[in-house]
């Protein structure tokens, strides 16, 4: 198993992949909090090394320095080397690679966490690469009107699919692809939201925002949506509101944004995972709440 550890202090100097094997997996998972012994001491060690971690007893292996490395796409050195966003997975299908951002462009690392190339510059900082979830070679990324993809194993970029009718479409920078990974939820001109699937190459139902601020979308494990509204409060257009994947409105699911993502609960059901630290009436105080979607109940996790 392979996941992404940070330490805030050194977020933006490098990025750490702590590599859990299947010999001697550790988990915590008692209900405490644990937090690093040496928050503001600590000093990593040189690319290539490796620690264990002393509150979760796991391997962390360091596999960048941007003040080392550097930049590709201008002068001197990297001043931060990270993953894309946090609500998005960096590793492939089969996790053999891992997607890394130098700064303004992407970068390619072998699942031991040793860098392999740069991707064309055309996979930018605002082109919002997604992994494919059924081929380990093939990345997804917008560019400007365009849904395109880009071929590792070949290095050919090509046309998914033009939206004519934008002159550009976003994610607004958060959402991945669906869990079933053919389907895509995108606005038009920063606008027009609608969910393309990509099997059928088809566009479902627009809705118009009309004007109003949002901060993000993002799509659901079943492919509905959610619009992330700059307002809060408990009208329409206001706070964390779900669609269904035709943008018909279902339900208000919190009163305000925060850091957040979707995922299946045990029994399968879908749940968003939200910071409520901005809700004005929250069920526990700066907490992460699990929201259901099908009712919008909270359940205060931590």
């Amino acid at each position: 198993m392979t996941k992404f550890c940070y330490r805030s202090a050194y977020a933006r100097l490098s990025l750490w992949a702590v590599l859990a094997t299947a010999l001697a997996p550790r988990v915590v998972a008692d209900g405490s909090v644990s937090v690093p012994l040496d928050y503001f001491t600590f000093l990593p060690p040189a690319v290539g090394g490796s620690y264990t971690d002393a509150a979760f007893g796991t391997s962390i292996k360091r596999i960048s320095n941007a003040l080392g490395t550097a930049d590709a796409a201008g002068s001197g050195n990297l001043t931060f080397i990270t993953g894309e966003y946090s609500t998005m997975s960096p590793f492939n299908d089969d996790n053999s690679r891992i997607l890394i951002g130098h700064q303004s462009y992407f970068t390619i690392y072998d699942a031991s966490g040793n860098f392999q190339k740069n991707l064309p510059f055309e996979l930018h900082a605002s082109s919002e690469p997604r992994w494919s979830r059924s081929d380990a070679n093939l990345i997804y990324y917008v560019h400007g009107n365009q849904l395109k993809q880009y071929n590792l194993a070949t290095d050919a970029m090509s046309v998914v699919h033009t939206f004519s009718e934008y002159s550009f479409i976003t994610g607004k920078g958060e959402s991945d692809i669906c869990f079933d990974g053919n389907h895509f939820v995108f606005a038009g001109d920063g606008r027009f939201v609608f969910v393309y699937e990509i099997g059928a190459d088809s566009k479902g139902p627009v809705f118009d925002t009309a004007g109003r601020g949002f901060d993000s979308l993002y799509i659901t494990p079943n492919d509905n949506v959610s619009i992330t509204w700059l307002q809060t409060g408990t009208s329409r257009y206001s706070g964390i509101e779900l669609f269904n994947r035709n943008m018909v409105f279902q339900r208000q699911l919190t009163t305000s944004g925060g850091h957040m993502d979707y995922t299946r609960d045990l029994n399968g059901d879908e749940v968003l995972i939200w910071t409520n630290a901005n809700d004005s009436h929250p069920i526990c105080d700066n907490a992460i709440t699990k929201v259901r979607l099908s009712d919008g109940q909270q359940t205060c996790l931590l």
